[in-house]
């Protein structure tokens, strides 16, 4: 636990240097992240910086889904599991996904989803996928809308390293689900991360 604090607070530190120099970052709205409690971010996909640009715009520690083929990497792997990832295999399926999402909301903890399901290659908001609605309404956490621009300039698909480019994120305030059905919770999600500038 003392390691994956020193690991965190050590991210936070690079990342302000990286997102003010490169990336000249501009955040609005980090006040409507809940300050305890679970909660979701959900955001729209433009690029592999989405994570750790949510991470260190958050004041609070976020678990989020990774590829497992990130974790076979030495060194690397230790490191993103201590950030708060978790390693997705190709073919797990989605209700085991959405398991492991609730056990960590359960705990007062934070998760960030991508309702895309990948990268934006154009840079237009897809629609969600059904299972941030699931999330949602069976955890009955807040959601946090939150979108990003720019990140896809500053690492596009397809490339390995970054570039300078402007980035701006966008956190909404939160929003509550009961009940209701999931794909048409997604939409609404989505529509109100559409709307963020």
């Amino acid at each position: 636990m003392i390691l994956e604090r020193f690991l965190y607070l050590s991210a936070k530190f690079i990342g302000f240097f990286v997102y003010n120099l490169f990336f000249a970052i501009e955040v609005k709205g980090r006040e409507n992240f809940p300050k305890r409690g679970g909660f979701i971010v959900a955001s729209n996909h433009l690029s592999f910086l989405d994570p750790p640009t949510i991470g260190y715009v958050c004041p609070r520690m976020l678990h989020f889904f990774a590829k497992s083929s990130l974790f076979k990497i030495k060194g690397f792997s230790k490191l993103i599991k201590l950030l708060g990832a978790i390693p997705l295999e190709r073919d797990t399926s989605m209700s085991l996904v959405l398991r492991k999402g609730l056990e960590i909301l359960k705990k007062g903890e934070g998760i960030v989803i991508f309702p895309e399901g990948t990268r934006s290659i154009n840079g237009i908001i897809k629609d969600g996928k059904p299972g941030i609605g699931f999330l949602a309404v069976k955890s009955k956490v807040p959601v946090i809308p939150v979108r990003i621009i720019g990140t896809d300039k500053a690492l596009p698909v397809n490339k390995k390293f970054i570039r300078i480019a402007k980035v701006k994120v966008f956190i909404g305030k939160p929003m509550y689900f009961e009940n209701g059905n999931y794909t048409e919770i997604s939409k609404n999600i989505m529509d109100v991360i559409r709307k963020l500038k």
